[in-house]
């Protein structure tokens, strides 16, 4: 009975649909804010580097977000659209589109920072949306875009 069981649980894993479409984010929020945790000191320090002056650090506060994506047809374009709110836009969709050269795979980083995050405030909630040429592959929101 257990192997059986073993055997059902691993159909159901293998079945799985692959995931096209990974988004990775981190926000900075404080250049000098010390963190007990590794990782994340090292993913800001990352995003300081050659960060000189306190303006310079300043300007690096934001959210990042790296997105990935694979197992498409490398024969159309790419094509990423970001839509995100911040902390003093209200209701408004701000949205960034990055057109890629035809691929089957590939990343991208965008960030959400400088004057625009200073002035508007962090992201409240995004939708990332992977297009193979016109036609919509995947997509991934946050839990607070509705």
């Amino acid at each position: 009975m257990k192997i059986f069981l073993a055997g059902l649980a691993l159909l159901f894993v293998s079945c799985g649909a692959p995931d096209r479409l990974r988004i990775r984010q981190f926000h900075l929020r404080d250049a000098e804010a010390a963190s007990g945790d590794p990782f994340i000191r090292a993913e800001m320090n990352k995003r300081l580097h050659g960060a000189v002056t306190a303006e310079e650090r300043n300007l690096r506060r934001g959210n990042y977000y790296h997105i990935r994506w694979h197992g498409l047809s490398g024969a159309k374009e790419v094509k990423l659209v970001f839509e995100y709110r911040q902390v003093r836009t209200g209701a408004s969709v701000k949205k960034l589109v990055k057109v890629i050269p035809a691929s089957q795979s590939g990343d991208r980083q965008i960030v959400i920072g400088g004057e625009d995050y200073l002035k508007n405030g962090r992201v409240l909630a995004w939708r990332v949306k992977l297009y193979d040429g016109k036609d919509l592959v995947s997509k991934k929101q946050s839990y607070l875009w509705d």
